[in-house]
């Protein structure tokens, strides 16, 4: 399915949400030092997916599909009209850069190999980028307020992390709800209290169910990745690295799925 086609068939079933248009300067996340950089990014860690395509920090075209778990026959399509789009060709980006995880075991798989693929057909550096952080970052200006980045693991688990001031203080992990929320409330009880707690990803809702806790707001409009995050958080990755170690850092090959748990597979397997 191209993205065209999505765009028909979101107006025909009401079943895809597609986002693909030029971006104002003024739309753009983060900030980057290279004005030189071009950058594809990409997200397929939940069961949307996305991509982005950056010129000197400032988003050209995004695109954006939900129709459930379907990477395998929805991502690339979805990449290729981007770039059509963009008015880009792949040899000529510096940097791609995909989230890793946690989430999705599946839609990591195939963004992690689809990305690495066409970076390395391109030769050039592919930049890992974790999916808790892509989901906080646009957040990160909320001064003194403590962002918990949350995605559903199943069985009243997650897959979360919380940060302050961008600074992660409470590590990725794969945890029962409960625990988690334990652990924000104790940091912010040490560190910062008082402090509000704004939650995000498609779990926010589980850290406070119902209207319990007016100290923390889920942000409902932060539920999925923003490609735009992922291109950000990935040029600052990028550009923290001394150039002449950049090569050997960002090989196509290191971008590797972050699963934080077991897959069912190895969950299953007898020994």
């Amino acid at each position: 399915m191209t993205v065209s086609e999505a765009v028909l068939f979101e107006k025909k079933e009401n079943q895809v949400n597609v986002l693909s248009k030029a971006i104002s300067p003024k739309d753009t996340l983060g900030k980057d030092t290279e004005k030189s950089l071009r950058v594809l990014a990409c997200d397929t860690s939940n069961a949307s997916c996305s991509c982005c395509y950056t010129e000197a920090g400032i988003p050209v075209a995004m695109a954006f599909l939900s129709v459930g778990l379907k990477h395998s026959q929805t991502f690339m399509p979805m990449v290729h009209d981007l770039i059509e789009q963009a008015s880009a060709r792949y040899e000529d980006l510096d940097l791609f850069a995909c989230t890793v995880g946690p989430g999705s075991f599946t839609g990591i798989r195939i963004g992690a190999s689809s990305v690495q693929a066409m970076a390395f057909a391109a030769g050039k550096p592919a930049v890992p980028v974790s999916s808790l952080k892509a989901l906080a970052f646009p957040l990160f200006d909320r001064k003194d307020a403590l962002v918990a980045s949350m995605i559903d693991a199943r069985n009243a688990r997650v897959f979360a992390a919380a940060y302050f001031n961008g600074a992660e203080v409470v590590p990725e992990g794969a945890r029962p709800v409960e625990e988690f929320v334990a652990l924000c409330d104790d940091w912010r009880a040490e560190n910062a209290p008082g402090s509000p707690i704004h939650t995000c990803g498609n779990a926010c809702e589980m850290f406070a169910p119902g209207a319990g806790r007016p100290d923390v707001t889920p942000m409902l409009s932060f539920r999925e990745v923003d490609p735009r995050a992922v291109a950000a958080i990935a040029v600052e990755s990028f550009l923290q690295v001394a150039p002449e170690d950049r090569e050997r850092r960002f090989i196509p090959e290191s971008l590797l799925p972050v699963y934080l748990t077991r897959t069912s597979a190895e969950r299953n397997l007898k020994t």
